[in-house]
């Protein structure tokens, strides 16, 4: 009786908050028994009673066709045109996990809690971060160990000329362990982020499996309610506070990461050098970080640009801005993100940087080189600063990042999302500005920080929803 009162009673909050009870219902159903609106997916699951082999288990309740399954477990089938074959022959005991990672995307009904929205010309939807059970991304990297690949994210870089993928010019085939060093790297990167390796082991309802016997029960539909019924009262709360109160909505203007070099609150900097000078009336940084961020191989980090061969300064200079801008702006707090690393407790995650600040990037970068495509992590550092690992080959940036968006998503394990807008659009922001003009991220943040709390509620409201929160512990508990 308890769950059903507090199942009734925040359902009347949100009908209340939004103004229409059908609308909270269809929000609260689309999470649950749901196709992504993407290339094969069919409208609606249903039984499929001659799904093929690995794609079996979801036979009673499929979002993917009879042929959309045999073509999964095709070399290179027609659903994509992609070749598991890129860098030689896969290893069987590899390969049958990415025909059930397929088997997964394309016919599981059970990922609705992490479907997100997404414009592209061959999907209107996508996963995001769902939380693959630990054993089986642990499995999926042992047997892939030995197999070859030219490329850490498989969802974009490749060279689609001949009408299936084939490695990228300069691209170097090396043993999956390379390019992907642990279990996580294979699991999160290979698809952007598609899975989140979870904590959660098989047969906890608490992870998503990518294998399952389907004579014991589809064990995901378990895990899509769990999460699809924490959703709820979590969201509420999250509503309650950041729409009542005024400290969630200052937080995210005018404020500094918790990371190795920030200050703790940004202020004035009035000798800031060269290139961070821009930040010199409010600043994240210190003049001695401003110093430093301009060295070939500086303190901060013991970076070395010049790790394969001198890099020309016309590309260096947008390395060197970047680093003021992680450094010194106060503007970045929209999309601060926690982390857990010795070194930061913060970074920010896909800022929307201006197209023409990432073309101009690219294009001054084009012609130097380096020897990978993400730069956080894989390096060898024996000799205290970053080399080349081995086997890694120095190539031109345009083998590495052959597209603006290679380079400025990629390089900094998307620390930046390349935006649509333009300069001075107030709408992304700007790696370079002229400070006599001010400094425009300004507005930027504003604007997101105003639309992320842009739900506001009917002048009362919270009142009402905050004498409601007692009754969150009683669905928890349920």
């Amino acid at each position: 009786m308890a769950w059903l009162m507090t199942t009734q009673l925040l359902l009347l909050v949100w009908v209340v908050a939004w103004g229409a009870q059908t609308r909270v219902i269809r929000a609260r159903t689309e999470l649950l028994n749901v196709c992504m609106d993407a290339k094969h997916h069919k409208e609606k699951p249903s039984p499929e009673d001659k799904l093929h082999e690995q794609c079996s288990p979801w036979k009673k309740n499929s979002c993917c066709y009879s042929n959309t399954s045999q073509e999964a477990h095709k070399d290179i089938s027609y659903l994509y045109g992609f070749n598991w074959n890129h860098c030689g022959e896969m290893a069987p005991a590899c390969k049958r996990h990415f025909i059930q990672d397929t088997c997964l995307y394309e016919c599981s009904p059970n990922l609705g809690p992490w479907i997100q929205q997404v414009n592209q010309n061959w999907r209107k939807e996508r996963i995001l971060d769902v939380p693959l059970c630990k054993e089986d991304c642990q499995r999926w990297w042992e047997d892939c160990q030995t197999t070859f690949t030219c490329k850490t994210n498989w969802h974009k870089g490749w060279n689609w000329t001949l009408g299936y993928n084939q490695c990228p010019v300069g691209a170097a085939c090396h043993p999956f362990h390379f390019y992907f060093p642990t279990p996580e790297a294979l699991c999160e990167e290979i698809w952007s982020h598609s899975y989140k390796v979870s904590n959660y082991s098989r047969g906890s309802g608490r992870c998503i499996q990518m294998w399952f016997d389907p004579a014991q029960g589809n064990p995901n539909e378990e895990g899509q309610k769990d999460m699809a019924w924490k959703l709820m009262p979590l969201l509420l709360l999250a509503w309650i506070a950041t729409t009542c109160s005024a400290r969630d909505r200052t937080d995210l203007l005018n404020v500094c990461m918790d990371a190795k070099h920030h200050k703790t609150k940004p202020g004035p900097e009035d000798e800031l050098h060269n290139q961070c000078s821009p930040w010199r009336r409010n600043a994240c940084c210190s003049v001695n970080t401003s110093q430093e961020l301009h060295k070939d191989t500086s303190s901060l980090y013991n970076f070395n640009w010049d790790h394969c061969g001198k890099m020309e300064p016309a590309c260096k200079r947008h390395f060197i801005q970047d680093n003021c801008l992680y450094e010194c702006s106060p503007n970045l707090g929209p999309w601060i993100q926690k982390v857990n690393t010795s070194w930061r407790k913060e970074r920010f995650l896909d800022v929307p940087l201006c197209k023409e600040d990432c073309q101009s990037w690219w294009d001054d970068c084009r012609t130097s080189f380096t020897c990978k495509s993400n730069w956080h992590r894989g390096w060898d550092w024996s000799s205290g600063v970053n080399k080349c690992p081995l086997g890694a080959v120095c190539r031109t940036f345009e083998s590495y990042f052959p597209t603006p968006a290679a380079l400025c998503e990629g390089l900094w394990s998307h620390s930046y999302k390349v935006s649509n807008y333009s300069r001075g659009s107030g709408r992304c922001i700007q790696m370079w500005f002229d400070p006599e003009q001010g400094n425009p991220n300004e507005e930027v943040a504003r604007f997101y920080a105003v639309a992320m709390n842009a739900e506001a509620m009917p002048h009362g409201m919270g009142l009402h929803l905050l004498g409601l929160v007692p009754i969150l512990p009683l669905w928890l508990l349920n």
